[in-house]
């Protein structure tokens, strides 16, 4: 079957073992997760070691759809059947475990900064992307936070992940995921209030916070969570831009809208959602859950009404 799902692994030397019996498994990728995640179990039918599970990999009938880091692997028996649960990020999740020098970067693409800290076979970068002046890495943060100050600074968005291994910039790969037939299960909307703040002040040095903005939606939902913070060289020549992504990135996930159906479609994250006949329609997608196991696969697709979900 072409839509059939497969977990493979890989050992050092690149040889590779394929399950396909009692699988259970959840794939996610999401707009504001540097990384594709999939976890999941199976049995285990012939002979493996942990050694042998160095890699993982999903596969979508020929294609291979996902390729990450076995973060946990565990081998059991139960009933006389061995089995195998484990959890994996893509690579793009060393991202944000590494860390540029800090500084000030100056006339740099997402090419040059990425690679200036991170060169891995298995993470490609968007090519030709724009040369921004200069971007401020902080003390001890990850290539993945430089990566976002360049694309919220040069491009005013965010980056996200392609694929399970594509670092992207723009919508480039975007395309129109038509629904037109597929079964839906559920549909619906929700809200998300868990980290939205309700003020935020910046200063530079010693001075006063003189840099404030007050965010109207928290006081909705008489929310008071203020946050100070010191000025860095990421805004010091656009301080108010600064206090803008703020509130904006505590509102990450403010409005959610969702449909679900049987199947999978491998979409990607900035397609665009066309015929399900629902209030996504015309939205980019900004997360997609995949789970399967006895009975089928079943997709949810989320469309975030944010600040950046739809940019």
């Amino acid at each position: 079957m072409s839509d059939e799902l497969t977990i493979c692994t890989a050992d050092p030397s690149g040889n590779v073992k394929s399950f396909t019996k009692g699988l259970r498994l959840t794939f996610e990728r999401e707009l504001y997760t540097p990384f594709v995640k999939l976890s999941g179990e199976f049995i285990c039918d012939i002979s493996v070691s942990l050694s042998d599970i160095c890699s993982v990999r999903l596969k979508k009938g020929n294609s291979v759809i996902f390729r990450g880091i076995p973060d946990k692997v565990y081998i059991y028996t139960k009933g006389g059947i061995k089995r195998i649960t484990f959890s994996s990020r893509s690579y793009t999740s060393l991202a944000a475990q590494n860390e540029p020098e800090p500084g000030v970067i100056n006339d740099v693409d997402l090419q040059q900064l990425v690679s200036s800290c991170l060169v891995h076979t298995e993470i490609s970068v968007e090519q030709n992307t724009p040369t921004e002046s200069y971007i401020y890495v902080k003390p001890s943060s990850s290539l993945w936070d430089a990566i976002i100050a360049y694309n919220f600074k040069r491009l005013g968005r965010l980056p996200y992940i392609y694929g399970s291994n594509t670092i992207m910039s723009t919508k480039a790969n975007s395309v129109v995921r038509s629904y037109s037939g597929k079964q839906f299960l559920t549909q619906g909307i929700g809200v998300n209030t868990m980290t939205m703040v309700s003020d935020v002040h910046m200063r530079l040095g010693d001075a006063e916070y003189q840099y404030s903005r007050i965010n109207p939606d928290a006081a909705d939902y008489k929310i008071k969570r203020s946050k100070y913070y010191e000025l860095d060289y990421q805004w010091i020549q656009a301080p108010n831009d600064g206090l803008s992504y703020k509130v904006d990135n505590s509102e990450r996930r403010k409005n959610v809208l969702f449909f679900e159906y049987i199947g999978f479609c491998n979409e990607q994250l900035f397609d665009r959602v066309s015929g399900t006949g629902t209030d996504c329609d015309g939205m980019y997608i900004d997360r997609v859950v995949l789970t399967a196991d006895s009975k089928g696969q079943r997709t949810r697709v989320y469309c975030y009404d944010d600040a950046f979900g739809q940019k």
